[in-house]
């Protein structure tokens, strides 16, 4: 027999380890596999133009990280990231505040009982959302 069928009838569960498909189905699809490999397994002209890159960057002591055609990240400074950090957890903090204070599916008791302990953790943020009507005794 020739090398596809060997590959297909040795190699197919470890290949194709998959039980929803049937037996037939993972033979076809091993026998393209094989069919195909050199257009299956190539490997994009950008992908390996980006790599070739980073490797010489490497190899010269360059950072490879400059210049870099794909940026996953945005860099920034010590400063920045506090900033950044403490704002969104100050977002998020509210919006959880508000979800608390706007569901109407908690008993009057528990939305207090939850309140009352986020006050505890972040009173700066509990006065910032509800402000004024804390002394009214709207809260």
């Amino acid at each position: 027999s020739d090398n596809r069928m060997v590959v297909k009838r040795h190699f197919s569960k470890a290949i194709v380890n998959n039980r929803i498909l049937s037996k037939g189905k993972t033979d076809l699809l091993v026998l393209f596999l094989v069919d195909y490999q050199k257009d299956v397994l190539k490997i994009p002209g950008t992908l390996h133009k980006m790599v070739s890159d980073k490797l010489a960057a490497l190899q010269q002591g360059k950072d490879s990280c400059l210049g870099s055609a794909y940026t996953f990240c945005q860099r920034l400074d010590e400063g920045e990231y506090r900033y950044s950090a403490q704002k969104t957890t100050k977002d998020e903090l509210l919006t959880l505040l508000k979800a608390i204070d706007e569901d109407t599916s908690l008993s009057a008791k528990k939305r207090k009982k939850m309140l009352d302990q986020f006050y505890t953790t972040n009173p700066a943020v509990f006065l910032q959302y509800f402000g004024d009507r804390t002394t009214d005794g709207a809260v």
